[in-house]
């Protein structure tokens, strides 16, 4: 179980930077799964901003979803979650990494390249390439980001290298509830693209295993961005503290990583003072 995980993770999916390493032996609920049903395939290709695509990317891609040997649209998640967070999570997801492995949770290595390129790796034998092809966000709240990787495999009992590309489509609405507390509502297509040489093998064998955990993976990464968002809130100074110690993360990234959590605990305190206020008021009604 442990060598199919980690080859998932690195031979079908390095370019999973929100997803990767959280994978674990335990069986994942059909409502972590996601689903790979024609008509969601239909709709995530139509979702895929093609307009800004062009030359070699938009080749790539149009390779990578149309000759997918594996498409999962993962379950849709509705976090509460800093809406500046969230997005200093998402362009910078070597935060997540190297979260987890300085808590000892993954040994998958995410090194910035470039302002939109990565470099991966991990213990069990996987190396691969990640780009960020388009971001954008709009004025009412959604943001979208096109990812590609390519990625290779190899380790024991995989005969050869393993190797692999994936298109990742991750679509995000924020919206303000009641209370004043950011709700976003999260979905992500993946497009899975084996060679020929490796993927009868992984479709025989590890299909399963990837429509079990890749969901899983999905579900358990937003509860981990909800928790880093209520330890921002509630304890900005530890949480950049322990930005201090994760190695990879450049000193541009920690400023603005600290600007970030500063002004998400100042958010939450002013939330807490309106309620205060408000019940005060209230109560004085109430006396007279």
């Amino acid at each position: 179980m442990a060598f199919c995980n980690r080859g998932y993770r690195c031979a079908l999916a390095l370019a999973t930077c929100l997803l990767a390493a959280t994978a674990t032996s335990r069986q994942a609920t059909a409502r972590e799964t996601g689903t790979s049903d024609r008509a969601s395939r239909d709709a995530a290709i139509r979702s895929i901003p093609w307009r800004v695509l062009s030359g070699q990317r938009r080749n790539a891609v149009e390779r990578g979803v149309a000759d997918a040997s594996l498409f999962r649209r993962l379950p849709t998640r509705v976090i509460d979650c800093d809406p500046d967070v969230f997005e200093h999570l998402v362009d910078h997801p070597e935060l997540i990494v190297e979260t987890w492995n300085l808590m000892g949770v993954s040994k998958v290595g995410l090194r910035r390249t470039g302002p939109e390129t990565y470099s991966a790796t991990d213990a069990a034998g996987g190396r691969g390439s990640v780009q960020v092809l388009h971001r954008e966000q709009t004025p009412d709240g959604e943001s979208r980001v096109l990812t590609f990787a390519r990625g290779v495999y190899q380790a024991p009992p995989m005969p050869r290298p393993i190797k692999a590309t994936t298109v990742l489509n991750l679509h995000a609405v924020k919206r303000t509830a009641a209370n004043g507390r950011t709700h976003i509502t999260a979905d992500l297509d993946a497009f899975i693209r084996i060679d020929r040489a490796g993927a009868e093998l992984v479709l025989r064998t590890l299909k399963p295993l990837v429509t079990r955990t890749e969901g899983h993976n999905f579900v358990e990464t937003m509860k981990f961005v909800t928790l880093f968002s209520q330890t921002a809130e509630r304890n900005p100074v530890g949480l950049v503290r322990m930005a201090d110690r994760l190695q990879q993360i450049d000193d541009p990234t920690r400023r603005e990583f600290s600007r970030v959590c500063h002004t998400a605990a100042k958010r939450s305190q002013a939330r807490r003072d309106e309620r205060r206020r408000l019940a005060s008021a209230a109560n004085v009604s109430h006396v007279r």
